[in-house]
């Protein structure tokens, strides 16, 4: 339907955000066998967004969340921070602010951005995601019982997808809760067979040594181990 609305109209800088939101998700979720192919048509996408509406939230937001795909935390963050002080009620640019300052090692700044998303957007469709991610921000903070308890209801709220049921595993097995733990990566399983360790930290580049080696020993213990030497 994107492809549809571009050309119908192809100055219609929204619908080439739309097509580039699609191929984010596509490289995002694994669902496709060119990674690379996804994130370059993503990229491809936003800039034409960029280039007919420079000023739109939304084409801002998509050309953020390519640079994500690509663990350019620095510039993703900028492109997202320029997103929410065009619109600042802009809930999902501040969740995706949110997500990236977490990923980049500033828990803080995530906790208050996570929060304030939540409050504007209480039915978000991304609320789920919004869920997960409060509860990284007190795993980061050392409080796993309580970070474990967030991530389980995101990944319990609708449409909730494959790598939040696996933060919800690594944060149950983090706090201790292994029972937990092996029910969520079995749910990770039965939903996506192929999901690796390395395909975790491919959608989420944390950049904080310490987060990165708690999270990899607890999903290792759930026998997600790496798919590349």
């Amino acid at each position: 339907f994107f492809r549809r609305a571009v050309k119908r109209d192809p100055a219609f800088a929204r619908a080439h955000a739309g097509l580039s939101f699609v191929h984010f998700q596509s490289a995002f979720l694994r669902q496709t066998d060119d990674i690379t192919g996804a994130v370059r048509q993503a990229r491809d996408c936003a800039q034409r967004g960029v280039d007919l509406d420079p000023l739109d939230p939304f084409v801002n937001f998509t050309m953020g969340r390519t640079y994500w795909l690509e663990g350019d935390l620095d510039r993703s963050l900028a492109w997202l921070e320029r997103a929410t002080s065009l619109s600042p009620n802009y809930a999902q640019g501040i969740y995706a602010q949110a997500w990236t300052e977490l990923m980049a090692g500033t828990a803080d700044g995530a906790r208050h951005h996570v929060d304030l998303a939540m409050q504007l957007s209480p039915l978000d469709p991304l609320y789920y995601a919004m869920l997960s991610l409060r509860g990284l921000t007190h795993i980061a903070a050392g409080d796993d019982q309580v970070g474990a308890e967030w991530a389980e209801r995101g990944a319990r709220a609708p449409g909730a997808h494959a790598l939040i049921a696996m933060i919800a595993a690594a944060a149950q097995a983090l706090a201790g809760n292994h029972e937990n733990a092996r029910r969520w990566a079995d749910e990770v399983r039965s939903r996506n067979p192929a999901l690796t360790r390395d395909d975790f930290f491919e959608a989420f580049p944390m950049k904080s040594d310490s987060m990165r080696k708690r999270v990899t020993a607890a999903l290792e213990t759930l026998g997600f181990r790496g798919s590349k030497p």
